[in-house]
């Protein structure tokens, strides 16, 4: 089973990429730009519970244009894909994740541990990077992960 089942063990679409396939595409590693979305849960949870040590500014994880994804769309990944059917799709799911992470974030910088916690576990930022990981699947398997 490809370690991505886990998370969209019900998504045939993306089951339909094999284990093996292609990492880097357009000068994108794909895993691991799907991996560092997922492990802003773990990042923000070690905000919520006290046990992170890093520093974030919420102003800065809301911006779409920091991390290693969000300066591949606007850049390579907008020069080679930008017609690609689905392409619009991760940048708008990208920007709205970065959106949804900044306001879990200053929840939990604010004290509001609970809220922080809900909308981590089950509310728009769960959703939020769900559906991230689901449209950067969806591209992956759509250019050629298989060639």
């Amino acid at each position: 089973m490809a370690w991505w089942n886990v998370f969209f063990s019900s998504d045939k679409e993306v089951q339909e990429i094999k284990e093996d396939a292609k990492e880097e595409i357009g000068g994108l590693n794909f895993k691991t730009a799907l991996e560092a979305h997922l492990k802003w849960k773990q990042r923000l949870k070690g905000v919520i519970d006290g046990s992170g040590t890093e520093a974030l500014d919420p102003r800065i994880v809301a911006r779409d244009d920091q991390c290693v994804l969000g300066k591949w769309l606007s850049n390579e990944g907008l020069k080679t894909f930008e017609k690609q059917a689905g392409f619009s799709a991760v940048v708008a799911a990208h920007t709205h994740f970065h959106k949804c992470a900044g306001h879990t974030l200053e929840l939990a910088l604010d004290g509001k541990k609970k809220e922080a916690e809900e909308d981590l576990t089950g509310g728009d930022y769960a959703r939020a990077s769900l559906e991230v990981s689901r449209q950067l699947m969806r591209l992956w398997r759509d250019v050629g992960i298989d060639k």
